[in-house]
């Protein structure tokens, strides 16, 4: 199944490389990236007789409003889908773009179950997780087999409100967006993972009539937009999990049900899109659960699948397009390594004064830094020797395992943070040191942490919260790229002046030679007067956007701010936003001409839970702002 509206078949083999498409509705879907499109298919429980397989899509009504359909459809003799088979059962208008569920699945009680979000924007700014009367963050029960009351299905009897006190489809409600949800073929329980807002994922066992919580809740506790909310009568997740680990969309899985792996039997497997490890559920005897890790996988995952033998699927998403990977098993569950617990024992700085590194760091700076609410910061790398760093086409460094990046953060004279990003054979893992107030060493945090250092708030993010940025679309190593390094700095040691790249290849530590393209193209810094104020503001959003904003990143938009990708192809200027309008009338991404139409400096410009960046900073960047504001009122098109 494809998002923009196909639906493709092939051999159930390894080798298969051709696609047979047995269904194209793209005339019928509306997609425009994000969350729209073909969202969830579901077969009949008795198919092998009737044929019959039900979609959840987005459309658009005769108004151009985007609603939600639940359709069903019938196979043709030849194995194709008859297009003309398509039965309407429900429908039901969506606010917003995202936020849309998009799961179907039947239960053994033979009803269809239909996920269905909150509508979208951020906040749940209608208030329909906890409005019974209409449709939206619900988990829908239908009966497809037995229609009644002029509709072309009927309401189970057993619905909470079949008779009265609320839409009589919904099964059960409170929740924010249960992207994927699965039944437990063996007990029949339907576990969900539910998308949090900006504090708390969750993993659900979703019962008849149960209220989750959102908009009142998110996770265990009251969402930060309702501070004062009622948890009477509202059921906490089976798992919360923090954002300060570095999650951001839950994506719920299955209940391990296959004989391949017995030690996973009975286990609940989700992941998460921005870290992309592995996680598994276990519900112990004494109704708590343990929670355990079996490593990372090489695509961003967006769904799972189960074949008829229990075995587990995922579909992802990486570099080289849509993939469909088998899971199986590495030899049990993996741990992450380890860094002394003082900067000064990491071999990385110098054991007398940890404020220097040690020889095998080569200092580096960036032409277009991330803010980092005003800190100044030092940069070094070192690879292993013998080792190099290749280039990728896009001027990305790929470094080898073992290599190490270390970034000090200073506020004036005071260091308050040196984080370490290692390379091992796991992936990138992100480490946080705080200073000590003598300034002797810092020591290595476990977790997130916040304090008011000189009158400015800072956080030290988790490991898991460093990988939110540093995405694999960026390959990790934000800063890291031919564009960024094409300039001239000055070496402390040595008290040299020379263009970075040149250094490096010099010293042989890239593995082949630069290309004319990558000796030329470059990035400007904000305060150069050389550079034209778009030349700057392009720069600026990619550096400190494009690592999730550029294609197959981490987001529910389509939005490229890459500075390579013309004005046209950011899918910005002029677009209509996908996730809210911040209340601005007829809001668009970037609106030419007009800044304060434009929701990408907006956001720029806030500091909440619709801030942009969406974490470590809690200071403007006003030059940014500034100069992002000035290139927007300059712009007269989108050519």
């Amino acid at each position: 199944m494809r998002q923009p509206g196909t639906v493709v078949r092939f051999p159930n083999q390894a080798s298969a490389n051709a696609l047979t498409t047995v269904l194209n509705i793209e005339d019928r879907v509306e997609f425009n990236g994000g969350e729209t499109g073909l969202l969830g298919i579901a077969f009949h429980p008795q198919f092998a007789t009737n044929r019959y397989v039900y979609f959840y899509y987005m459309g658009l009504t005769a108004g151009d409003d985007l609603e939600s359909r639940i359709v069903r459809y019938q196979f043709a003799s030849n194995g194709t889908i008859d297009k003309n088979s398509e039965l309407i059962l429900l429908r039901f208008n969506q606010p917003y773009s995202n936020h849309n569920g998009g799961q179907l699945a039947f239960g053994k009680d033979g009803f269809l179950y239909i996920a269905s979000g909150d509508g979208g924007s951020g906040g749940d700014p209608q208030q329909n997780g906890q409005n019974k009367n209409n449709l939206l963050g619900k988990i829908l029960r239908i009966d497809v087999n037995n229609p009644a009351n002029g509709k072309n299905y009927g309401i189970p009897a057993d619905n909470p409100f079949a008779s009265s006190g609320g839409s009589p489809e919904i099964w059960a409600y409170g929740l924010r967006n249960p992207w994927r949800f699965s039944f437990d073929s063996e007990t029949g329980d339907l576990w969900a993972g539910d998308v949090g807002q900006g504090a708390w994922e969750e993993i659900n066992i979703v019962t008849n009539g149960g209220n989750y919580g959102w908009g009142d809740m998110e996770g265990d506790t009251c969402y930060s937009g309702r501070p004062n909310c009622s948890t009477a009568n509202k059921i906490k997740p089976v798992l919360s999990i923090s954002h300060n680990t570095g999650v951001c969309s839950v994506i719920g899985g299955f209940v391990y049900r296959g004989q391949q792996y017995p030690a996973a039997y009975g286990k609940y497997f989700f992941t998460d899109y921005c870290l992309n490890t592995m996680q598994s559920i276990t519900r112990n005897s004494n109704s708590s659960v343990s929670v355990n890790t079996h490593g990372n996988v090489p695509v961003d995952i967006v769904s799972f699948a189960q074949d008829n033998q229990g075995e587990l699927y995922a579909i992802g998403q990486s570099g080289a397009g849509s993939q469909i990977v088998k899971l199986q098993a590495t030899g049990g569950e993996q741990t992450p390594g380890t860094m002394a617990s003082l900067l000064s024992a990491t071999g990385c700085a110098d054991t007398n004064n940890p404020k220097l590194p040690v020889a095998a760091m080569i200092p580096y700076q960036v032409e277009n830094q991330l803010w980092s609410d005003g800190a100044d910061k030092e940069r070094y790398l070192a690879v292993p020797d013998n080792q190099k760093i290749g280039l990728a086409t896009n001027g990305d460094f790929l470094f080898p395992v073992g290599s190490v990046l270390m970034k000090h953060f200073k506020l004036g004279d005071k260091f308050i943070e040196t984080r370490l990003f290692a390379r091992g054979v796991l992936g990138w893992q992100g480490f946080s040191y705080e200073w000590r107030d003598d300034q002797t060493d810092a020591n290595l945090l476990a977790d997130s942490k916040e304090k008011t250092i000189d009158g400015v708030q800072w956080q030290y993010p988790s490991p898991g919260q460093c990988l939110i940025c540093h995405t694999e679309v960026a390959n990790f190593s934000l800063g890291l790229e031919t564009t960024q390094l094409n300039s001239v700095m000055r070496y402390p040691v040595s008290g040299a002046t020379a263009n970075q790249l040149d250094t490096l290849a010099h010293i042989q530590l890239f593995s082949s030679p630069l290309t004319s393209q990558q000796k030329t193209e470059k990035l400007f810094s904000l305060t150069d007067t050389n550079a034209s104020v778009g030349q700057r503001a392009r720069s600026y959003l990619h550096s400190n956007c494009a690592g999730c904003h550029s294609p197959n990143g981490p987001t529910p938009t389509n939005l490229d701010l890459r500075f390579v990708t013309a004005l046209p192809a950011t899918n910005a200027c002029n677009s209509q936003p996908l996730v809210g309008d911040l209340g601005i009338a007829n809001a668009r991404l970037i609106v030419p001409g007009e800044p304060a139409r434009s929701i990408v400096l907006e956001r720029m410009k806030r500091r909440d839970s619709d801030q942009m960046p969406p974490l470590a900073t809690h200071i403007v960047d006003a030059a940014a702002v500034q100069v992002v504001s000035d290139w927007i009122a300059g712009l007269t098109s989108c050519d």
